[in-house]
């Protein structure tokens, strides 16, 4: 016989403190989902059963938002009731609204290793604290796709509203892995090209305000943790943001940007001359970078010659000294 299921009941606040605290429980079901082993091995079966090649991150992304789209069915709450099913409970009933079906879909997602976040939406521009719907985005080579397995549209596409609100779900740094493959990347660190585009601007060009690829930038190094790293890093970043940058050399701030990313990952080791490259300082592995090799110089040494032995002289031994040697 099946445990019977826990049913917890919670009093909601009113208003947009009942909608925080909803999400607040959706957030923490996601969490506990992702570590549940039946919903990881559902997820594996799923891509399993779609032929998904490994690695093929996007092809993982696309399988399970499909299935849940193909096998949940959108069914309301209980009537006057907000009810929240765990991702585990999801798999039994097959059945949900749009929370529960963000629950299912981003325990599962995160489970083998994709990142998500929730967004909130509302139909009223005059009531920005009133919200109706809720969806996920997934972490994808560096920018956010929507998910939305509500609707019968494919993965990318995201309900025009005028009211939006994303909630990041806060992860300690010891909670993920430190591999990239958790982000989305290859084993070899591959810099997207925005990004590549972003540092030669820094570099060299201008950067108009609000540029997309500062806001890839930042939402990377927050969902990775590593924001609160570098106060240097996030002021510069907010700056470009809100202002901008005008068109002169800055070779000390892109390199110093860059050198961060390095240790941090996101960017390949910087290529010593004829050395293949290797972990940078501060990377996962804590091994030190590669330097250059510089030659030695080498100082001859004078040769030492062995000083004369001395002849070694006979020890006369008394009598008693001779019995006792022989005992």
């Amino acid at each position: 016989m099946h445990a019977p299921f826990r049913i917890q009941l919670h009093k909601i606040p009113s208003g947009y403190r009942g909608t925080l605290k909803t999400v607040e429980h959706i957030v923490d079901l996601v969490k506990k989902g992702a570590k549940d082993f039946k919903v990881r091995q559902t997820a594996i079966d799923v891509l399993r059963q779609r032929a998904v090649k490994p690695k093929d991150y996007l092809g993982e992304i696309k399988a399970l938002f499909e299935w849940v789209q193909q096998h949940i069915r959108y069914t309301k709450d209980t009537f006057r009731v907000e009810v929240l099913h765990s991702a585990r409970r999801m798999l039994e009933l097959r059945a949900g609204d749009c929370d529960d079906m963000a629950i299912l879909l981003g325990a599962m997602l995160e489970a083998i290793g994709h990142p998500v976040r929730l967004v909130i939406t509302g139909p009223d521009p005059l009531r920005q604290d009133l919200f109706s719907h809720i969806y996920l985005e997934v972490f994808h080579k560096g920018r956010w796709v929507p998910l939305d397995a509500t609707m019968p549209h494919p993965m990318g596409w995201a309900p025009s509203t005028p009211v939006k609100k994303t909630i990041v779900i806060e992860r300690r740094p010891d909670m993920m892995a430190e591999d990239l493959e958790l982000q989305g990347m290859d084993d070899a660190v591959t810099a997207p090209d925005w990004l590549k585009g972003l540092i030669r601007s820094v570099r060299y060009e201008a950067i108009q305000p609000k540029d997309q690829r500062v806001k890839s930038l930042w939402d990377l190094l927050k969902q990775r943790q590593l924001l609160r790293r570098s106060p240097w890093l996030k002021a510069v970043l907010r700056r470009i943001w809100d202002r901008g940058l005008s068109a002169r050399p800055r070779p000390r701030t892109a390199a110093r940007i860059a050198r961060s990313l390095r240790q941090w990952g996101i960017l390949p080791p910087k290529r010593v001359s004829g050395v293949a490259p290797g972990p940078t300082a501060g990377s996962p592995s804590g091994t030190a970078a590669l330097q250059a090799l510089r030659p030695v110089m080498l100082t001859p040494v004078a040769s030492v010659r062995p000083a004369a032995l001395q002849p070694v002289r006979p020890v006369q031994m008394g009598p008693a000294a001779m019995r006792a040697a022989a005992k």
